[in-house]
């Protein structure tokens, strides 16, 4: 499960490290966002809300999800707990296709890092783990081919946008640039670079780039407190929002704790920016706590930030949640969730969806749900 997969990855490593105290001259100009200091979520209401459950499949059953993709009428999961698996689902939950080509051969791989979507020539994009390749896809998931790529890159994320490739480069593990665009393959954006108190972190970078319009993104880097934005018509990188981890002591006696790891655990430090997706209004990320992830709903017009979890529990019912994992072609959120410790189904909180749960027959407790929703 995620909670598990990030506190596996915090164990890896008795470096970890907060957000940085070292502001830009421009990032100075911003005001600090409190990351703890959550506003109350009875001020915000869920609208358009629906579930998917996804049907049963000719490959297995869904496991874990690591991603969601939205797009044409399709669902599209990213599953590495059943063999590095991507699943295809009509919007409906139908089951359709799965990419699973485990090999050496062309189109094959050993282990799957992530999946990508590019808008301009309606394909997926594949990355493993384990080969200097992309691999593409059409949107039913057939093989169509694969290219070689630059060999100084280590995608952690990835956002095709038009001739451009924009790249969140693993810094970690090559000490470049942690952020690039390429333009027709060549290189023409290389900036943020690779600070070890910073970038030196376990933490998995999924979906770290965010699109807000046509010739802006969104994005982070590493585990710092910034998300930054990227204009691709003039190539200019700024602080959109600065976080306040509020982190009990500085990053240089945590970096000289003769238990850091220890110290993380008890302190409740928080860390990271991952998963970032948003609309005109809203723009939700996660962050990490011992011992799991925390979900943080941002006010775009106000910077008053919210508990998605609790936004979740008290609009929706008494439920698991996996986080928010996914933005629709329309805008809304698409989160992950699970049934309660004890195996149940709670939408008692809104009729609707509580309603559309008891069409449901024979809903067991391993399964996942998606919600669809917008907040007001």
């Amino acid at each position: 499960m995620i909670n598990r997969f990030y506190y596996f990855l915090a164990i890896l490593s008795l470096s970890l490290v907060h957000s940085c105290n070292q502001k830009s001259s421009e990032e100075e100009s911003s005001q600090p966002i409190k990351i703890q200091s959550v506003a109350p979520v009875e001020n915000l209401s869920i609208k358009s809300a629906r579930i998917v459950r996804f049907s049963e499949n000719t490959f297995a059953p869904v496991g874990s999800i690591y991603k969601v993709l939205a797009i044409q009428k399709r669902i599209i999961l990213v599953d590495k707990t059943i063999g590095n698996t991507v699943i295809i689902f009509d919007d409906s939950g139908k089951y359709l296709n799965h990419i699973y080509r485990i090999g050496e051969g062309p189109g094959e791989y050993k282990n799957l890092e992530n999946i990508y979507f590019d808008e301009k020539e309606n394909v997926l994009i594949l990355i493993p783990m384990d080969y200097r390749k992309k691999y593409f896809f059409d949107l039913d998931g057939n093989f169509i081919k694969e290219e070689k790529y630059n060999e100084n890159i280590r995608y952690t994320d990835l956002m095709p946008s038009g001739s451009s490739e924009i790249v969140i480069n693993n810094a970690s593990l090559n000490a470049e640039d942690g952020f690039k665009v390429y333009e027709n393959q060549e290189l023409v954006v290389s900036a943020i670079p690779f600070v070890d108190y910073l970038d030196m972190t376990p933490l998995d970078g999924r979906n770290v780039i965010s699109k807000i319009n046509r010739d802006n993104f969104n994005f982070t880097v590493g585990n710092r407190d910034t998300i930054f934005r990227y204009n691709a018509k003039s190539h200019k990188i700024s602080a959109d929002y600065i976080f306040d981890f509020e982190a009990p002591i500085s990053k240089m006696d945590y970096a000289n704790h003769p238990s850091p790891l220890e110290y993380f655990v008890e302190s409740q430090m928080f860390i990271g920016i991952f998963d970032i997706f948003q609309n005109e209004n809203f723009l939700s990320f996660t962050t990490f706590k011992y011992p799991r992830i925390k979900g943080r709903l941002l006010a775009k017009s106000s910077n008053k930030i919210y508990d998605t979890e609790e936004l979740i529990q008290n609009k929706i019912g008494n439920i698991g949640f996996d986080g928010i994992l996914g933005l629709s072609e329309s805008g809304e959120f698409i989160a992950v969730l699970k049934a309660d410790p004890d195996g149940n189904w709670d939408f008692s909180n809104n009729k609707s969806l509580e309603a559309a749960l008891g069409e449901m027959e024979g809903i067991g407790p391993e399964e996942f749900l998606l919600l669809f929703f917008k907040v007001e």
